[in-house]
């Protein structure tokens, strides 16, 4: 088989697609659809030299074995794609991009070795995904140069108008006695899902493809394919308005048809990316489907799907049955063994124990200090400042804690395993809100109690959990009062997000194309030496118990508060003040009398820890043993690893540490002291829940107070804390 690669430089005209996206799976382009699909045997209509088949596709992630299933790898996988190609008289095999990254090794080798992998196997042509571009355009250049087999992309171009550097739009292959033209396409919004430079063009899908096929018609080619890149909901789009078109094979989708479709004419077959699935598409001069098959590579304790009992094109294959290609095996196991000979060797060292247990769904933790730190330096792919980072607990596996001393590489990737890419997302100020309050458990959970289940940066806020609701109060974004109309940018992983009510419906302003685990162990390599703190990033709220009274002497401030309800002893050694910065003072005693807890300070570090900060939301916290039948859950609380009490806040004036006479110096605005729900109709914004609390700073709006409710029926489903088999 020759190969005869051209160009065509050539300017379109506009043309507007409907970029609908529909999820089809088995006949869903309706009885016309099935009308045309052969049966099987029927391609005995034709001679040899009159079909090629299309043997597709890849979508590999940088990856040599499937992310959720080690048993299936590109060496078996490959095995199958021989198998299809030998079965055919006339065959191509065809990528369809996102073969250099995102993944460990991806990251580690910026594609390098997929490219020596795919050097290896019998691809003929590849079409370009927006991945081959996580590491630049300069290096995307570089793979696509070694590269023995041709890139393509019709619809990118640089800022010339040319191919851009390293590819060509289309290329044609002689197939027994046909010629075959294949041509590429990726995703239009490129600039928000990988990196690529500004100002490169990216022509709309329908013009792009449909110069393509007018160049290749008239190359002479008597069967046009498309190696996609761009979403199933476009694929009908094309079918519908590119005359000539015979197929299209791959997405950007991760769909699986149980069969293929045909749509005015044009063929549309999309089995899934990565390891899992082999299709092949054979048709004859005149581009109409003759026959099609698909492979399904299964690991061996994995159930078949329902098609395979309903298709005889379909194939079920378990991959201990499959022989591995050997030269593939060779290629990747070198390429692994030496990535895991890094990864033993130390990253970085901690100066304090690094808590990644399963406290991190209770409790904030340095780790998670840490991680979500680093996470926010994210934006500087895209020249976007970050605002927030999240991270969810279930994401943080290892159930352990590291050093003192030395941590590697592999101990990174074992708190951090999942193949999750991070994003960035755009909020409101009630967005972010709602999501902190999504992500709490609330008690009643016999098991686990109420947890936060997240670690964050660039925020600080009280969270409350019970009778299966939950509320976030004095909420803070980077030490300011949250602002429930302002957009911030919140950088969280691609699983979560999905994942989340809230941010699935936000606005994904950087997709990283950057998993979490090499990352971060990126950013932690290059501090060399960490000494992360709690930072009072999320505090525990049980009861509130309103202001507090306060009287200021010359050396001491005494802080007076009532017991809570729920209360049946009070820890005094537990009491500490605590300001919007997160910023906190430990009290200097704490004395029962009666119904109130006498709260002392030194006055001066008191003062201090006000001075030079607007606003500073003064708040107490002290630890209480619960009362057990108050709380009356029917089983013994707190039940969270990382608690061993209950938590109180009171509101403090900041501008009563400053009177003469040692009054609280509010202005009568308090909060309400019920412990269960603020009071918002002090509110002057419009916005229920947000409001100024004069209290938090002798008078003035110094912060926001956001009190929402959510029915137990909302509540996520609960997880546990030891399982290690889920993403949660």
């Amino acid at each position: 088989m020759t190969r005869t690669f051209e160009r065509d430089d050539s300017d379109g005209t506009d043309s507007s697609v409907d970029s609908r996206r529909r999820r089809v799976l088995g006949m869903a382009a309706g009885a016309s659809a099935a009308a045309v699909l052969p049966t099987t045997g029927s391609v005995g209509a034709n001679s040899d030299d009159e079909t090629v088949t299309s043997v597709h596709d890849t979508h590999f992630h940088g990856r040599f074995e499937d992310a959720e299933a080690a048993e299936l790898s590109l060496a078996r996988y490959h095995a199958v794609v021989e198998e299809h190609l030998e079965s055919a008289a006339n065959s191509l095999f065809v990528g369809n991009g996102d073969d250099l990254a995102p993944s460990m090794l991806g990251l580690e080798y910026e594609g390098e070795h997929v490219i020596e992998a795919l050097n290896a196997t019998a691809i003929d042509v590849d079409g370009v995904g927006n991945h081959e571009y996580d590491f630049g355009a300069d290096v995307a250049t570089e793979r696509f140069e070694e590269s023995e087999f041709p890139w393509v992309v019709a619809n990118l171009l640089d800022d010339a108008g040319d191919p851009v550097p390293g590819t060509e739009r289309w290329t044609t292959f002689e197939a027994g006695g046909l010629t075959v033209g294949v041509f590429g396409l990726v995703s239009t919004n490129f600039h928000s899902l990988t990196d690529y430079p500004a100002e490169w063009q990216v022509l709309e899908y329908v013009e792009g493809a449909q110069e393509a096929v007018d160049a290749l018609r008239e190359e002479g080619a008597d069967v046009v394919v498309c190696a996609s890149h761009v979403s199933t909901g476009v694929h009908y789009t094309l079918a519908e308005d590119v005359d000539g078109l015979d197929a299209i094979v791959g997405s950007h989708s991760n769909v699986v048809f149980e069969e293929p479709e045909v749509v005015d004419g044009t063929i549309i077959s999309e089995f899934g990316d990565e390891f899992d699935h082999v299709g092949s598409l054979t048709l004859d001069a005149d581009g109409t489907l003759v026959d099609w098959r698909r492979t399904d590579l299964l690991a061996p304790d994995a159930d078949p799907a329902p098609a395979a009992d309903e298709y005889e094109e379909i194939e079920v294959r378990y991959a201990d049955e499959i022989p591995e290609d050997e030269t593939l095996a060779a290629i990747a196991e070198e390429w692994t063994d030496e990535l895991e000979a890094e990864l033993e060797q130390t990253a970085f060292e901690t100066e304090v124990e690094l808590n990644a247990t399963f406290d991190n769904y209770a409790i904030e933790t340095n780790w998670g200090n840490l991680m979500t730190d680093a996470m926010r330096t994210v934006g500087e792919i895209g020249d976007i400042e970050v605002d927030i980072a999240a991270q969810n607990a279930g994401g943080i596996r290892s159930g352990s804690t590291y050093g003192p001393g030395p941590v590697t590489g592999a101990d990174v990737m074992n708190i951090l395993p999942f193949p999750n890419e991070i994003e960035v997302v755009e909020l409101t100020g009630e967005d972010v809100v709602a999501y902190l309050e999504e992500a709490i458990r609330p008690h009643p959970s016999e098991n686990y109690g109420a947890q936060p289940a997240i670690q964050v940066s660039g925020l600080s806020y009280e969270w409350w959990g019970h009778d299966g609701e939950s509320r976030v109060e004095n909420v803070f974004v980077c030490g300011e009062p949250v602002d429930p109309d302002e957009t911030y940018t919140l950088a969280h992983n691609d699983y979560s997000i999905e994942n989340s009510d809230v941010l699935s419906t936000a606005e994904v302003v950087l997709a990283s194309g950057q998993f979490q685990g090499p990352y971060v162990l990126d950013r932690l390599e290059e501090r060399d030496t960490v000494a992360p703190e709690r930072e009072n990033r999320m505090l525990r709220v049980d009861e509130t118990v309103g202001e507090a009274s306060v009287a200021v002497g010359d050396s001491e401030t005494t802080l007076t508060v009532d017991v809570p309800d729920g209360a049946a002893a009070v820890r005094p050694d537990t009491f500490r003040a605590v300001i919007r910065t997160g910023a906190d003072l430990e009290a200097t005693s704490a004395t029962v009398d009666g119904d109130s807890v006498d709260v002392t300070f030194a006055t001066d570090d008191l003062r201090a820890l006000v001075a030079d900060v607007d606003e500073p939301a003064l708040r107490l916290f002290g630890g209480y043993d619960p009362d057990q039948e108050y709380w009356d859950y029917g089983f013994d609380v707190p039940t969270s690893s990382g608690y061993e009490y209950f938590q109180l806040r009171a509101n403090v004036s900041a501008a009563a540490l400053t009177t003469d006479d040692g009054s609280n110096g509010s202005d009568g605005n308090e909060s309400d002291d019920d412990g269960n729900e603020s009071d918002d109709g002090g509110s002057d914004d419009g916005m229920p829940g947000f409001g100024p609390l004069g209290a938090l700073a002798g008078g003035s709006a110094g912060g926001y107070l956001y009190s929402r409710r959510r029915s137990a029926g909302d509540e996520p489903a609960e997880t546990s804390e030891s399982s290690t088999d889920g993403d949660d």
